[in-house]
């Protein structure tokens, strides 16, 4: 299967706000395509991406259920292309001759966790965790999609954390000066300090990141 181009952000391109009552990378669960591994099957459904844990979610009647890592290659939300990488969805920016650009946004659960309580007045993890509504260990029988949608607003500001990464293969290296920069040797380095000036490349800058691509094609 080739991975094809994605421009468009969900979280960015509305005033939408994930929230811990509705952790969701779209506003709602949106008609997309989910091509399987196994036996290169493909489904219509109701999909979203929930950003605890990075999974895919769906809806089957008015449940919301999760699938199974293992078995998904790539999914397709219009125009926006996602796979997993690590056990975690991420958005496919661009390829070009086997190399990847990707996106990962997730729960930033530090800093969740910031304005959460515990005992004595200290934070817990495990108490930021349990402000998110997920399936986790509880099963689909509490996560009824209508119930879900009525208590959206109840819930926190999801705080969240995006990262962009290359794929090479097998490799994955955030797409940070310093580790793209261990990842090459000393003449590498030279000549990526070269490009990146020439091309006057912003590390947190998506369109930047593209412009990279060209490089890893030297």
């Amino acid at each position: 299967m080739s991975w094809g181009m994605s421009s468009f952000n969900a979280v960015s391109a509305s005033d939408y706000v994930p929230t811990t009552k509705w952790p969701y990378l779209y506003e709602d669960f949106v008609d997309g395509t989910v091509y399987f591994s196994k036996e290169q099957k493909t489904k219509q459904m109701k999909l979203n991406v929930h950003l605890q844990n990075c999974t895919l979610h769906y809806l089957e009647g008015d449940k919301v259920m999760q699938a199974d890592p293992r078995n998904v290659e790539m999914i397709q939300l219009g125009d926006v292309s996602f796979i997993y990488m690590n056990g975690e969805l991420v958005r496919l920016v661009k390829t070009e001759n086997g190399v990847g650009l990707v996106e990962l946004v997730k729960a930033d659960l530090d800093e969740l966790n910031k304005n959460t309580s515990g005992a004595y007045g200290m934070s817990t993890t495990s108490s930021s965790v349990n402000q998110i509504v997920s399936i986790g260990a509880i099963g689909v029988s509490n996560l009824i999609y209508t119930r879900m949608r009525l208590e959206r607003n109840e819930g926190k500001e999801l705080p969240l954390i995006k990262k962009f990464y290359f794929i090479f293969g097998d490799k994955i290296v955030e797409a940070t000066r310093k580790e793209v920069g261990k990842s090459l040797g000393e003449s590498g380095k030279t000549k990526l300090k070269a490009f990146v000036k020439q091309n006057k490349i912003k590390w947190k800058e998506e369109a930047s990141l593209v412009k990279l691509l060209a490089f890893f094609q030297q």
